[in-house]
């Protein structure tokens, strides 16, 4: 199961660089193809089983931080957002990370809020 915990954890972990070399692609793509219409690019993977104008749908590999495997989902990090592909239904999943609204110059200058 993937809670709020774990997904804290690799955005600790994976969240600002990528950390080792190339993950394995092809595997991941093999892996995933029945379940979902998944292809590789030379520079980005195509997600064909999302619509056409779906934002999710394609992503370029340089921007891919770690892939991750998980009993049920492979999960594709990103400094931003996390996708979650299922491994035995085609059910995918994005968690996007929202960044706390740091206070103002003034704000913190004055104690007053920008609201």
């Amino acid at each position: 199961m993937i809670t709020e915990k774990v997904i804290e954890e690799i955005y600790k972990k994976y969240g600002r660089k990528r950390k080792d070399s190339e993950p394995d692609i092809p595997y991941y793509i093999e892996m995933l193809a029945p379940n979902h219409n998944i292809v590789e690019d030379e520079d980005e993977i195509i997600i064909h089983s999302l619509d056409q104008f779906n934002p999710f749908r394609r992503f370029l590999k340089r921007a891919l931080l770690a892939i991750l495997e998980f009993d049920k989902d492979v999960a594709f990090v990103f400094k931003n957002h996390i996708l979650f592909l299922s491994r035995t239904t085609p059910d995918i999943r994005i968690h996007i990370r929202l960044k706390e609204k740091k206070p103002s110059f003034f704000s913190r200058l004055f104690g007053k809020s920008d609201e």
